[in-house]
């Protein structure tokens, strides 16, 4: 059997989850604990597919070590000088990042809720297409 090299030169616009993660360069468990992390952009449902967008993908990669350091890095990351130690900080600093993983949290949460309602709702309509549809016959010659 002889294999043909893909006619595409380029990365699809939208991937499957296996194109996705190997895109990214991970396995696909590794990209499914990302996604659902946040660390990568969820898909988009084209009709019953998951459909990943490379662009967003790419974004997401770029923005990958950022939104892995913990909080009190990111708000020392432009201060010049050591890092303070936790019992150093003020606490209006200790505040704001409570304050920026708990606007993270709920981001989260959000987009979960809503994902859910899409698949809930899905599911309704899919079910009352199958309810609506009549039985099949058998054919008689």
């Amino acid at each position: 059997m002889t294999l043909w090299p893909d006619q595409i030169a380029y990365p699809p616009r939208g991937m499957s989850r296996d194109e996705a993660a190997r895109y990214v360069g991970v396995s696909t468990t590794t990209f499914d604990r990302m996604v659902q992390a946040g660390w990568m952009p969820r898909p988009k449902r084209v009709f019953s597919r998951l459909i990943w967008d490379r662009m967003q993908l790419d974004a997401a990669f770029t923005d990958l070590s950022e939104q892995q350091a913990n909080p009190l890095d990111r708000i020392f990351a432009n201060r010049p000088g050591p890092k303070p130690a936790a019992d150093d900080l003020s606490p209006a600093e200790l505040s704001r990042a409570a304050l920026e993983q708990a606007r993270e949290a709920l981001r989260r949460r959000d987009e979960k809720r809503i994902e859910d309602e899409w698949e809930a709702k899905y599911e309704a309509r899919k079910a009352a297409r199958a309810k609506a549809r009549p039985p099949r016959t058998p054919k008689t010659q």
